[in-house]
């Protein structure tokens, strides 16, 4: 039986879920996701995959993918080629490694060279793969809907412009943030050729509420980098730095460092969370209260009252102490339902940790909680340790909501001669998105830049498709050390322009001498602006050097700590106290998959489940087990949700540990644009308002209807047996001390591997549940996207899943995170069950699949104690629209309908490597061979090696006094070996 009482739903939690009315057997599917999918349904979701059919590089109309006519000198058939790349999100940049197959791009993993984020990228990079062979991408201007030619195009917005410059008229350009140095210069040259250009930068999904409590309190907003690996304490207000943050890879990685002792006594960061959506970061915190976001602000007031108060800890000069006197620790535990035993020790416990704090609050969150934040960081001194703000680079300056309201305000009254959207779309991530299409209506020309045909592309009269990320140039410039190169690995696939080279053409229609050709206008940037005077390297050896390593680290003066203006602070303090929710409050933020919409029509994305929820392909609105119990609701009931006069109609979810008055909606769902974002989720941007995502007065009305939502949770159960292990400290201490039990006898005769024994060791504290992993698999191994139909009947077709487990009561439970995949059992059960030797055993310990044998008896399956071979019922490999028969990765084999498929542990890198130390006459180098989960995990969870090799890091951590092996009392010896999940209640020295 299972240490504990873990549990993966209501329906198998201690209290069995009581007070909830059954499930409707069959519910009306109000989405448009029926479950008996149409054709054209099936061929999008087929085309969302990339799982693909062989006979890529030779068909034609390819743009620039066409067969070798003379083979370029560096391309080597049957080997992968690598680009260091940069991928760009919203003010957020991550240097790339993009590996290609004969000229095509196939995969996307993290550049070792980047000293912020190490060798990860986020797994929204991954899977952007898609956005390149997307079938939905434009393929060509058009002209009130009809097809011209690039020269019609740029004429026509040649006239318009040179109208509007003679007759001193306004010209608006909304454009993404211009992180990219030498995109600003373009920028700037555009502008300089059309004096009434006014630009503004815009990105719904960035944290514009600290950048106001910022700008007040330090006179402006900084790039920020947050240290969680120099943190002993932390505290998160709503902030899922771990999840959905944009900068999660790196945050990932540095919190992961603290949170793996090596033995008992050894030191471990304690995390603190405070929050009332229930996050991927408050799913691994050590002490986490459900509470109202909404009473954040008081809630960081007080603590700051508390450490000067009773600990001595100095307040900002500047800073009246009268301004605390409204906030009381305890009154506020009282106020909202939190038993002060939660944070008793919390105080305490940063006073102690001084300066190795660590404060953040989530980007949903007022600015009088931002404002608080900064005022517990620099009284701790963590300002300008722990939180290391770039004074050498300002933060870009992007248009605030309010600022977009005037926009459109201008817009509706005639203001502008013409408006260019360039990638920005608030007809979908607005407040207003139909106040937004009735202003656009009234400016005599609109351009759209952009690859599909979205909202606003159909609101433009003028449509130009621009190069995806890796069909581009650029670079991009976050933190002063650092300039990362974007490079393609291969040529527009259609007839498309890089976005700057449309600006730089259309100055020089202007009159501007600086050239139309961007890669030529990027490379003199750098010879003029960042190549080093005086070197003795010439400027061709330094520009290919750059570019084979992605990027240019720089020497950069170590950040002073900024001065907080303590007297800036008593506007925030007074909002605070003034601060009380009415009726229910509605929590919006930005998904982790689908971030501000952008990636809507990404099947890989869609699919993935949510790390906490394991809802797929939509956004249901999150209640807590309280107010469902108390407006008589369940899973999947339809409401209509009201707010200020706007409202959506969405089916809701039940969700444990989520505070109580609380509702929590994903926004970017809701998507016009391509064939697998149609009708799938709501849009929620409608329901924010430019005041925040945080909005008070929600109510909620039943509908009458249901939906079945696609939730991947009760597909596999525990059945009470010792599958996930979660420890204290102490605990971990007392099972330490006890010796370990022996492998369980078996009737299996011996395993002998001649050679390698490949294995993998999987740590549970480290790992968050992100999703990397799954992702990353999904890339490298040809994985089919099944759709939602199939996977409410348990037929997803990932080859590693995420198991998220609770613990402990329904309105406060504690989770863990578990990978779970193949574990390559010695004494396969699936083996002996198949009756044409499909799946059978390789000399170095891999339980193999030979597809071709396969008969799709399912045996295999039903034997498999772990759940993780799947089933391909449908062929979603034929019919596919082209180019996606250009993703798929060759060295794996495609799988047809009708077998069985699973994790091989990446054995094509296996082999590859092999080879490769047999071609240079050496052994095998331990972490030489990574899978694609391995690679891809940002908590580096995963390792993977040889446990025959007793120095491995994979053997050393197998014989870790934390590990254990799920179901090992079975006797089929896993060759997978998990590490308890560890957390670090107060109570202890942090």
């Amino acid at each position: 039986m299972a240490e504990r009482g873990f549990w993966k739903s209501l329906k198998s939690s201690p209290g069995l879920g009581a007070g909830f009315p059954p499930v409707a057997r069959e519910p009306i599917q109000p989405h448009g996701t029926e479950d008996d999918p149409s054709r054209r349904r099936f061929l999008a979701l087929a085309g969302a995959s990339a799982a693909l059919a062989a006979g890529v590089a030779c068909s034609n109309n390819r743009g620039g993918i066409v067969p070798y006519t003379k083979k370029p000198e560096e391309v080597v058939p049957g080997v992968a080629d690598y680009y260091a790349s940069t991928f760009q999100e919203g003010a957020s940049a991550f240097p790339v490694l993009v590996k290609a197959r004969e000229g095509r791009p196939i995969h996307v993993a993290g550049n070792d060279e980047d000293p912020w984020c190490r060798g990860k990228t986020s797994f929204r990079a991954t899977a952007d793969i898609l956005g390149l062979y997307d079938p939905d991408r434009l393929r060509g201007p058009l002209l009130e809907g009809r097809s011209v030619s690039w020269e019609k195009a740029l004429s026509r917005i040649g006239e318009g412009l040179r109208k509007a410059k003679d007759e001193n008229r306004a010209v608006l350009l909304v454009a993404p943030a211009a992180i990219s140095p030498t995109r600003r210069t373009v920028l700037e040259l555009f502008r300089k050729s059309l004096p009434t250009l006014e630009v503004i930068q815009w990105e719904p999904a960035v944290d514009h509420q600290r950048r106001t409590a910022e700008e007040a309190l330090f006179g402006k907003a900084a790039v920020v980098r947050h240290r969680f690996g120099l943190a002993k304490a932390i505290l998160s207000l709503q902030a899922d730095f771990l999840g959905a943050d944009a900068e999660a890879p790196a945050v990932i990685q540095a919190f992961a460092s603290g949170r793996q002792p090596e033995r008992p006594g050894a030191p471990m960061s304690r995390l603190y969370v405070f929050e009332g959506a229930m996050t991927v970061t408050g799913s691994k915190a050590d002490h986490r209260s459900p509470v109202r976001p909404s009473a954040l602000s008081a809630f960081a007031f007080a603590l700051a009252k508390e450490l000067h108060a009773r600990h001595g800890i100095a307040l900002p000069a500047g800073t009246e102490a009268s301004l605390l006197d409204p906030f009381d620790l305890a009154a506020w535990g009282a106020a909202n339902g939190v038993d002060h035993g939660s944070f008793s020790c919390l105080a305490g416990d940063f006073a102690r940790a001084g300066r190795e704090s660590l404060v953040t609050a989530g980007p949903s969150l007022p600015p009088e909680a931002h404002a608080a934040v900064s005022l517990l960081n620099a009284m701790l001194g963590a300002e300008g340790y722990t939180v290391e703000a770039d004074a050498a680079l300002a933060t870009q300056e992007l248009a605030s909501p309010q600022q977009m309201e005037k926009v459109k305000s201008d817009l509706a009254a005639g203001r502008y001669a013409a408006a260019i959207i360039w990638e920005a779309n608030p007809l979908h991530a607005s407040p207003d998105p139909e106040g937004w299409a009735e202003a656009l209506s009234k400016v005599p020309m609109t351009v759209r830049l952009g690859l599909l045909a979205d909202e606003m592309a159909r609101a433009c009269g003028l449509v130009l498709p621009v190069n995806h990320w890796l069909e581009s140039w650029n670079d991009f410039q976050i933190f002063s050390d650092v300039i990362s190169l974007q490079q393609p690995p291969v040529a527009p696939l259609y007839d498309t322009l890089q976005a700057e080279e449309v600006f730089l053409r259309t100055a020089a229609t202007l009159g501007s001498t600086a050239g139309t050709d961007y890669h030529s206008f990027l490379r003199e940037r750098w010879k003029r602006e960042v190549y080093p005077a005086g070197s003795l390297v010439p400027f061709a050896e330094f520009w290919n050097s750059c570019l084979h390593d992605g990027l240019l680290q720089r020497d950069a003066d170590a950040a002073p700590a900024r001065v907080l203006n303590g007297a800036a602070l008593a506007p925030f303090a007074k909002a605070a106290a003034k601060s009380q929710a009415t009726g229910m409050e509605l929590f919006l933020f930005a998904d982790a998959k689908t971030y501000d919409g952008r990636y809507g029509n990404n099947g890989w994305l869609q699919e993935l489940p949510d790390p906490v929820t394991k809802n797929t392909w939509g956004n249901p609105l999150s209640l807590s087990i309280s107010d469902t119990r108390r407006l008589g609701l369940k899973d999947g009931d339809v409401v209509k949700a009201e707010v200020a006069g706007r409202s959506v109609v969405v089916p809701i979810l039940v969700q444990p540990g989520q505070a109580a008055g609380v509702a929590v909606l994903a926004l970017g769902y809701g998507r016009a644009a391509g064939s697998v974002a149609a009708k799938v989720g709501v849009n929620g941007w409608p329901l924010a308002g430019t005041e925040g995502l945080l909005r008070q007065g929600l109510s909620l009305a039943a509908t009458g209807e249901s939906a079945r939502l696609a939730r991947t949770q009760e597909h596999h159960h525990l059945h009470g047996r010792d599958i996930a292990r979660l420890w204290t400290l102490a605990e971990y201490a007392s099972k330490a001390a006890k010796p370990r039990q022996q492998e369980p006898v078996t009737l299996y005769p011996e395993q002998k591997f001649p050679g390698h024994k490949w294995g993998m060791a999987i740590d549970l504290s480290a790992c968050v549940g992100c999703g990397g992993c799954v992702i990353a698999c999904q890339s490298e191994n040809n994985i089919p996207v099944v759709g939602p139909e199939r996977v409410r009947k348990g037929r997803e077709m990932h080859w590693i899943r995420i198991d998220r487990y609770y613990e402990g009561p329904e309105e406060a439970p504690r989770t863990v995170h578990q990978p779970m995949l193949c574990q390559q059992c010695d004494n396969a059960p699936c083996e002996n069950v198949c009756p044409v030797n499909a799946t059978n055993h390789s000399p170095d310990g891999l339980n193999q699949m030979a597809y071709q044998r396969c008969v799709g008896t399912r045996y295999c399956a039903n034997n498999c104690p772990y759940k993780v071979r799947r089933f391909n019922f449908f062929d979603f490999t034929s019919d596919l629209t082209e180019p996606l028969d250009l993703a798929f990765n060759p060295e794996v084999t495609v799988r047809p309908r009708g077998v069985m498929e699973k994790c091989t542990f990446c054995v094509q890198r296996i082999r590859n490597a092999e080879q490769v130390a047999k071609d240079e006459g050496r052994r095998l180098r331990d972490g030489e061979i990574v899978p694609a989960c391995a690679a891809a995990c940002p908590a580096e969870a995963i390792v993977f090696g040889d446990l025959k090799e007793p120095n491995s890091r994979v053997s050393i951590l197998s014989a870790s006094n934390r590990c254990f092996k799920v179901l090992e009392e079975l006797g089929i010896r896993p060759a997978v070996t998990y590490l308890a999940d560890l957390r670090n209640p107060s109570g202890g020295e942090v």
